[in-house]
């Protein structure tokens, strides 16, 4: 299991643009991410969906990150609100009346 500390310190490193780092970090809260669209969208396929898109708007958003050591609340939130957006995209199936 890793630290706090390491976590913060590959966090520094990924918002100074450091793939590599983004990558550990990827793959240190992969189940995280997984596990909470998974519990918002009910679906393995659509969870990994939301798992990408989630990684994605974090790679994205990671320079506006002002703490370091709040990555792991800021990632939840992230992939909650994607799995929020594509429960919604889903909408509701249509049947013709005809």
């Amino acid at each position: 299991m890793k630290r706090a500390g390491d976590i913060e310190r590959l966090v520094e490193q990924a918002i100074a643009r450091d793939v590599r780092a983004f990558v550990a970090l990827t793959r240190r809260f992969q189940n995280l991410v997984h596990s909470t669209a998974m519990t918002v969208l009910g679906d393995m396929q659509a969870a990994e969906d939301a798992a990408q898109e989630t990684m994605l708007a974090a790679w994205t958003g990671l320079p506006g990150l002002a703490d370091p050591a709040a990555f792991p609340g800021w990632l939840h939130a992230i992939a909650r609100r994607q799995a929020l957006r594509q429960r919604r995209g889903r909408g509701l199936a249509t049947v013709a009346l005809d």
